[in-house]
Formats: structure tokens, sequence, C-alpha cells
């Protein structure tokens, strides 16, 4: 993992952290974390995180932030192995959010490239994400870290 460059960063207590992928005892912390994607929702049930974290496929991965035990950021990638182009490999990163005391120190970035290292060492074509409609900061933020608008984003509520 991408440890975190201190000459780049703020003089911050969490201008020291380090990357590494989440473990079934992250989960009560994570679940904390994730509630800053929607503060208006349930938090997740720690338990179950817990289990999925614990069996997680090959093909996913979620990374954290972390400094002195506590998570700072997270996102989870999910390796996508298509029919068309010849089974071409994609990638999609969800779930991308930094504490919000964190945010600014590069952590969000650094969690990006970890999300990108892995995806080209899957063999990916492109990595893709999708982000709410109203999150006009985030949407810079993807912009400056190489990210550009492709196709249309459309979803189907199913629960």
């Amino acid at each position: 993992m991408h440890p975190a460059n201190p000459s780049h960063l703020p003089d911050s207590p969490f201008a020291d952290y380090s990357l590494r992928a989440a473990s079934v005892t992250d989960a009560q912390a994570l679940a904390v974390l994730l509630q800053q994607l929607a503060p208006e929702e349930p938090r997740a049930d720690a338990r179950l995180l817990a289990l999925r974290l614990g069996e997680l496929p090959s093909h996913c991965l979620v990374l954290v932030a972390e400094r002195g035990g506590q998570l700072l950021g997270t996102c989870s990638l999910h390796r996508i192995d298509h029919l068309a182009h010849n089974f071409a490999r994609s990638a999609i990163l969800e779930d991308v959010v930094v504490h919000s005391d964190a945010r600014g120190l590069g952590i969000g970035q650094a969690l990006l490239r970890s999300a990108v290292d892995k995806a080209r060492a899957w063999g990916c074509y492109k990595l893709a994400l999708s982000s709410n409609q109203s999150r006009e900061a985030a949407h810079r933020f993807y912009e400056k870290q190489g990210f550009k608008p492709h196709g249309v984003s459309l979803a189907l509520t199913l629960a």
C-alpha cells in the first residue's frame, strides 16, 4: 500500500496514516465511517459487516486508511469480468468516504491510488465510479484525480 508522505501533507495529527485491506475487526468503526456517506440512513449492522468482510470474494477489496487504530477513510473495489470485448475486465469503485475531520489531507488521493493500482494489477481496462449528482465537491475531487465523465449512469431502485 501507499503510506502517506508527510512532506506533502499539512502538519496535522492525521498526517501519519497507513492503507491496508479491511478486516473483520474493522466492522464497528467501518459502520460508523460509512454512515457519513448517508447520514439519514440507519447505520450498517456491524455484525453483518464483519461477516461480509470475512467472506469477501477475490474480486472484491475493501481498503481502509488508519491512524492509531482509528479509521480515517475507506473505499471498496469490485472487479467485473465481462463477456464482451474478449472477456475484458473492468473495476468499479464504491463507498468512497474520508472522515469529515480528516478531509483535505491526501487520504482520498491515497485510497484512489491504491484502488487504481489494484485495478491495474487485476488487468482492468477501466475503473468506473458513480457519485450522487448533488456531491459537486466530490466530483471536482474525482476530476482532479483524472476521472472524466463517461456515458450515462442510470439506476433502477429494487428495494
